[in-house]
C-alpha cells in the first residue's frame, strides 16, 4: 500500500496530544508516517512526542523553534516520505477508518487529487457533524470553489482532507497568516481537476 504521511503541528496542547495520537496508530490503514512537529512547545509535548516516537516505528518527532502552524505543517511537509499527505491538529481526534475512508475515495475517482470527509465538531463533549449528507460527491474546480463560498460540503481547512503528495510541490502555507488554509486553497484546486467529498464524519474537531 502507498505510505500516508499525517502530519501533526504540535504545541501547548498536553492534555490532548495522546488521544490525537491514539487516534492515529489505531487507523485501519497501516502504512503511516505520523510526523509530530513540536514547534517549541513550552508544555510537555516535546517530551510526550520522544515517548511516542519509542512506542511506535512509524511515528517520528521533530523539535524546532516556534514558528507557528504555518511553519510546523511546512517543517513536516518538507521532511515526510509519504505518496499521500494528511494533516491533524494536535488537539483533535480522528476516526479509526479517517485515512482508509479518504484512500478509498480517491482510488474510486482517479481524477482527483484532494479527497475530504465530514467534520464532527466536539464542544463540551458534545459531537454535532457538519453536514448530514451521505455517500459521495465529485466537484470540478469551479464547484467546489463556490461551495467553499457558500459553506456547503467544502470547506478550506487543511484537516479531514486527504492530498497526493504532488499537490504540494510548489505549495507551503504562508508563515504568520491567521486562517493560513483560506491562502492556499485556491492553489490547492488549481492543481486537480476535481475534489471527491464522501459524507462521513470522521474528523473531530475539539472546539475549546
Amino acid at each position: 500500500m502507498p505510505k500516508v504521511s499525517v502530519i501533526v503541528p504540535v504545541y501547548n496542547v498536553e492534555k490532548y496530544l495522546d488521544k490525537c495520537v491514539e487516534s492515529l496508530i489505531n487507523q485501519t490503514y497501516k502504512d503511516l508516517e505520523i510526523v509530530l512537529v513540536d514547534d517549541g512547545s513550552p508544555d510537555n509535548c516535546g517530551k510526550m512526542c520522544d515517548d511516542w516516537a519509542k512506542k511506535d516505528d512509524r511515528i517520528v518527532a521533530y523539535h524546532k523553534e516556534n514558528g507557528g502552524l504555518s511553519d510546523a505543517r511546512n517543517y513536516g511537509i518538507d521532511r515526510c516520505k509519504g505518496d499521500y499527505i494528511a494533516f491533524v491538529d494536535s488537539d483533535d481526534y480522528v476516526a479509526d477508518n479517517y485515512i482508509e475512508f479518504m484512500y478509498n475515495l480517491l482510488q474510486e475517482n482517479e481524477n482527483c487529487k484532494v479527497s475530504a470527509c465530514d467534520i464532527c465538531a466536539v464542544r463540551n463533549g458534545v459531537e454535532s457533524p457538519y453536514t448530514d449528507f451521505k455517500g459521495s460527491i465529485v466537484f470540478d474546480r469551479r464547484e467546489a470553489f463556490e461551495r467553499v463560498l457558500y459553506h456547503d460540503l467544502i470547506d478550506v481547512a487543511a484537516y479531514a482532507k486527504l492530498y497526493k503528495r504532488e499537490v504540494f510541490a510548489d505549495i507551503r502555507y504562508p508563515a504568520g497568516r491567521i486562517y493560513e488554509d483560506t491562502y492556499i486553497f485556491g492553489d490547492i484546486l488549481n492543481t486537480t481537476d476535481y475534489i471527491v467529498f464522501g459524507g462521513e464524519a470522521l474528523y473531530y474537531y475539539v472546539q475549546r
